[in-house]
């Protein structure tokens, strides 16, 4: 059986920004004609939730019609120890989810809720340019190679909320499922040659697999920042 492995973060190695025209880096908004989704049915405790999540997104500094453009409701959870609201954030074709998990604190003995976004988002601006797919694309790429895993994220960085690309280089994914299959079938050959022998197997401490890169493309910016992760047996 294959033993789970976890993802430390070690460090970030470099920032590459690479060069575009102002055309084809930068696209406006764009308005695509869809069916609007039918909106979930809320009882009264459910509204009460949306609405206080709503605030709380747009007191981080979008205005309230820039929210309303962008963000659409997904679900809401008010169950006890489970209570959340969970948006969909899209602009310009990139879509991604933001999830205001509330928690409370008691304030003159009264119960105040707090909102997880206003650490997962920090301060936020209207983003309304940003570079194309196909641009963020080549980007990552150029920045870390061929790359999987990839996924649109809106989550503070540097101290306000950015729109990011990210991923990992698939070299580097594929050779550690490599060596996982191989120590597999190393455990195999060992348990049938201690049937065979009926000697006790010598277990071997497992050694860190060889390092994950992984790329993450400001899609407001076009810049990539390059990291690593070690995996651990």
């Amino acid at each position: 059986m294959l033993k789970r492995v976890g993802y430390i973060v070690i460090v970030s190695l470099c920032a590459c920004v690479v060069a575009t025209s102002p055309q084809a880096a930068r696209v406006g908004p764009q308005r695509i004609q869809q069916p609007p989704a039918a909106a979930p049915k809320l009882n009264d405790a459910e509204r009460a939730l949306v609405a206080a999540s709503r605030r709380a997104i747009v007191s981080t500094g979008v205005s309230e019609s820039y929210f309303d453009r962008h963000f659409t409701l997904v679900k809401v959870v008010n169950q006890l120890g489970d209570r959340r609201v969970v948006w969909k954030f899209s602009v310009n074709g990139y879509e991604t989810t933001v999830s205001d998990v509330l928690g409370y604190y008691t304030q003159n003995g009264k119960r105040v809720d707090a909102h997880s976004v206003g650490s997962t988002l920090r301060r936020t601006t209207e983003i309304e340019k940003t570079i194309s797919k196909p641009e963020a694309y080549r980007i990552m790429r150029r920045c870390i190679g061929t790359f999987a895993n990839s996924s649109v994220e809106y989550i503070a960085s540097g101290g306000e909320a950015r729109l990011l690309l990210t991923a990992e280089s698939i070299p580097k994914t594929v050779r550690r499922n490599e060596k996982q299959e191989r120590e597999r079938e190393a455990r195999e050959r060992a348990s049938q040659s201690q049937n065979r022998q009926g000697t006790d197997a010598i277990e071997h401490e497992g050694e860190n697999g060889p390092p994950i890169i992984t790329g993450t493309v400001d899609l407001q910016t076009g810049v990539c920042t390059k990291g690593r992760l070690i995996t651990s047996p």
